[in-house]
């Protein structure tokens, strides 16, 4: 993100909300993967992949960007962290995709439900976190981040209510699985790892946030 062409009153071409739109991508091509799975049918990992790579292609740009510039509106330390956290969702949308393609145990129409309720729920909070850094970007562009720091502040706790809700449905299911006499160990092993991975997307999305809220609260 090339912050210093605020500065000059440029639109830069590439932004936090460019790469979370790619991150968002991901996510949603995990959906699908996720509801294919559910059904029984195969999961094609490597279309979560192509959006992984193309989300890093982004930011690798940003990252250059940030490196190259001298003179940044916001820390740079804070920038790099605030991009790590938005990689990272898509990196573990990649790993719950190569995992479930590895195996699907028999699941039983509770944890079908459970499963299907969690994705939505990380589905929900990316979404909202691309809204709330989309107005982010748009505020530093037209140089009104303090005008726009309480809609946001709003967004972001809205994202913090979603991660709470998808913590909710992630030790329902983790509860189910370890009370199901039916699982072998191994099956219960995968499901609670991918388990993890959903949820490992959806803390990611509110460290994000607090990243971005700590940039607003700054401005």
């Amino acid at each position: 993100m090339r912050i210093a062409d605020y500065w000059r009153g440029r639109r830069p071409p590439v932004s936090f909300a460019v790469h979370a739109r790619a991150v968002e991508d991901a996510a949603e091509e995990l959906g699908r993967q996720i509801r294919a799975w559910l059904r029984g049918d195969p999961v094609d990992a490597e279309l979560v992949s192509q959006k992984e790579h193309e989300a890093d292609l982004i930011k690798r740009e940003i990252r250059n960007g940030l490196t190259r510039s001298r003179r940044l509106l916001f820390p740079r330390s804070a920038l790099y962290e605030l991009l790590w956290h938005q990689d990272q969702i898509a990196d573990l949308c990649q790993d719950a995709a190569l995992l479930m393609a590895l195996r699907r145990p028999p699941l039983g129409v509770a944890l079908e439900d459970a499963y299907r309720a969690l994705a939505e729920a990380v589905s929900r909070i990316v979404h909202a976190y691309g809204v709330a850094i989309e107005d982010f970007d748009e505020a530093v562009a037209g140089r009104d981040l303090r005008g726009a720091a309480a809609k946001i502040a709003e967004e972001i706790d809205r994202i913090n209510q979603l991660e709470h809700e998808s913590d909710l449905v992630e030790r329902e299911i983790v509860a189910s699985i370890y009370g199901s006499e039916d699982l072998p160990p191994f099956d219960r092993y995968h499901l609670i790892q991918l388990v993890l991975m959903l949820g490992g997307i959806a803390d990611q999305v509110e460290n994000a946030a607090g990243d971005l809220r700590a940039l607003v609260a700054g401005a």
